[in-house]
């Protein structure tokens, strides 16, 4: 009833028809779209092109519509159209076709009604065509079919007399393994020949040209579902232990190629702890009984040799402290203090310092504009190095 309607209203209209020849091409992909179709009679295939592949996504029939994109602001076809058999079609303008269904809800009705219909045939399609493995594991079983057709299934879990009891190997034809994937999958040529390449570089087959009759997949079908399963399930262990490996921050700074003073200054500054760190549960409830809260809120006390990062200047004894910031520019110690919170290491700087140098490095902090930061970083690693050298010369 509801395809009568949408035939019905194009036979009422009066609209112009077309008439196609099994074969004959409506339209293709990206043209221009400002007529509709409904189907009159015979049968139309709408399909898509890809990777040089034409797949016919769909067949419609008597009363079925098409060619509608409603959500395009420049409407063009999203697939191509040919003529499955002869048939005949109405065709529709859009701008009459919507000034038509605002007055008429049995025409909306038909139109959602078809609509309806080709979803629901697309989702059959797309689940027929999901495959629940590994290609991998796909195109091990499909070799493997073909190469016990090839040379016999007894022969395929058997030893080759003539051949000094080597395995035996199958030859099939790139071409027919390639036609063979593309029929059973529904894979292009470029996935199917990515996935032959994988196999080839897990040296499972090779391709070659051994008898000059065109290019062959050899391979032993006795082994080679179970050698692909293995190589699966071993990138699968990997990939799970590398997921949850716990790494020091050493080895960390040697996987980004950061020094790990670096590192530690920004994880310590919360640019990405969230998104790296974990916390063991019983590895903290540990510490808290064995060594107390005090753990976690002071910071290890450190010697001159140890010193690796500007914050470490905590542990630095006042008079070497005074002797460095006194032979440096109150604008360089003002960019080197830009850097570092209000705390103990800030305070330690400024309470070396006298009142008048104290006053000249504020002031260079209010009117010191954006600082580079690894200007910054040089300072005070220069800052550090004298300190350093100082407490370890005192020493």
């Amino acid at each position: 009833m509801l395809r009568t309607s949408l035939l019905q209203f194009a036979e009422h209209c009066r609209f112009s028809q077309v008439r196609l020849f099994a074969g004959e091409v409506l339209y293709t992909e990206g043209m221009p779209a400002p007529n509709l179709y409904v189907v009159k009679d015979g049968e139309i295939d709408l399909f898509l092109v890809r990777d040089e592949k034409r797949t016919v996504v769909e067949t419609l029939g008597r009363g079925q519509c098409f060619g509608v994109e409603p959500h395009l602001g420049k409407p063009t076809r999203l697939q191509g159209a040919v003529a499955r058999r002869y048939c005949e079609l109405y065709v529709i303008d859009l701008a009459v076709m919507n000034q038509a269904a605002g007055l008429s809800p049995d025409l909306v009705q038909g139109l959602l009604h078809t609509m309806s219909e080709r979803l629901t045939v697309a989702h059959g399609l797309i689940a027929s065509r999901v495959n629940h493995q590994p290609d991998l594991a796909l195109y091990a079983q499909l070799l493997y079919l073909m190469g016990a057709a090839e040379v016999g299934k007894g022969a395929v879990h058997g030893r080759s007399a003539s051949a000094g009891g080597s395995v035996v190997l199958a030859r099939p034809l790139l071409q027919d393994v390639m036609a063979q994937a593309r029929a059973m999958f529904g894979h292009a040529d470029r996935h199917i020949r990515a996935c032959l390449d994988k196999l080839v570089n897990l040296h499972l087959v090779r391709i070659d040209d051994e008898r000059g009759t065109g290019k062959q997949v050899i391979f032993a079908p006795r082994d080679i579902v179970a050698q692909v399963r293995k190589c699966l399930a071993q990138a699968e262990a990997v990939g799970e232990k590398q997921t949850h490996e716990y790494i020091g921050v050493g080895e960390f700074a040697q996987m980004v190629d950061v020094d790990r003073s670096t590192l530690l200054r920004k994880l310590a500054s919360g640019e990405f702890a969230e998104d790296v760190f974990t916390f063991r549960r019983s590895e903290i409830v540990r510490l808290l009984d064995e060594k107390g809260r005090r753990y976690f809120v002071e910071r290890r006390m450190k010697s001159p040799a140890e010193f690796t990062d500007v914050t470490d200047i905590e542990f630095a004894d006042a008079k070497a402290v005074h002797a460095v910031v006194a032979k440096m520019d109150t604008y360089d110690l003002a960019k080197v203090l830009s850097t570092l919170d209000e705390g103990p290491v800030r305070n330690k700087v400024l309470g070396a310092l006298s009142r008048r140098r104290r006053d000249d490095v504020e002031s260079d902090l209010r009117d010191l504009g954006p600082v580079d930061p690894v200007e910054a970083q040089m300072l005070g690693q220069s800052m550090l190095k004298e300190l350093k050298a100082a407490m370890l010369q005192a020493a």
